[in-house]
């Protein structure tokens, strides 16, 4: 199992592996629901709930995004090709209006929910694989965690990157969070390490 998710509603949780499959669970009775979604040709990295619980996004190294619906299982459209290289991370906005990912290309994508093309080009600055794609709870920040062992912070209006590279991690940046008021990142390396940073100083 290389990620896991809950649903806003807790009435689910998505959990994704490298044997290509997505599983739905019933966290209640820890019991899965429906057969495994299938469809990607590559280990599955990453998945997210849309807000509403309606759609799920999943990223592989198969160098695609699929989107599903939840209640049927079934895929949606075409699977998004925006990377060349393994989508390592999924995040929805808060208001469901955005998709980002992330890829070992060191770049980030951010998509439109509605039409689901690309909005720009992709986001360049890293160094390293983006690990990490992660919105603020407002929607007005994207926070990136790369193995280049930077966080990097974007305005997903403009694609702008905002202030400085966060550095002075020890380790490969594997994770990234926002804290629930937005205020807070908390990084998680890959020597076990994690580091958290005030955003407001």
């Amino acid at each position: 199992v290389n990620s896991v998710c809950f649903s806003s509603d807790g009435k689910r949780l998505a959990s994704v592996s490298s044997d290509h499959t997505i599983q739905l669970w019933d966290p209640q009775t820890g019991a899965a629901v429906g057969e495994p979604l299938t469809g990607h040709s590559g280990k599955v990295n990453s998945v997210c709930f849309s807000p509403d619980c309606k759609l799920l996004a999943s990223g592989s190294n198969d160098e695609t995004i699929r989107i599903w619906d939840t209640q049927t299982g079934v895929a949606l459209g075409q699977p998004l090709r925006g990377h060349r290289d393994y989508f390592q991370s999924v995040d929805f906005s808060p208001d469901g209006k955005l998709l980002a990912s992330g890829s070992d290309e060191m770049t980030i994508q951010i998509w439109d929910t509605q039409t689901w093309t690309a909005v720009g080009e992709p986001l360049t600055g890293h160094g390293g694989w983006v690990r990490s794609v992660c919105f603020s709870p407002d929607g007005n920040l994207l926070a990136s965690g790369s193995n280049d062992q930077t966080i990097r912070l974007w305005d997903p209006a403009t694609g702008l990157a905002v202030g400085e590279p966060l550095e002075r991690h020890s380790g490969q940046v594997m994770s990234v969070s926002f804290s629930s008021d937005g205020t807070l990142i908390m990084a998680q390396c890959d020597d076990g390490s994690a580091a958290t940073w005030d955003i407001t100083t």
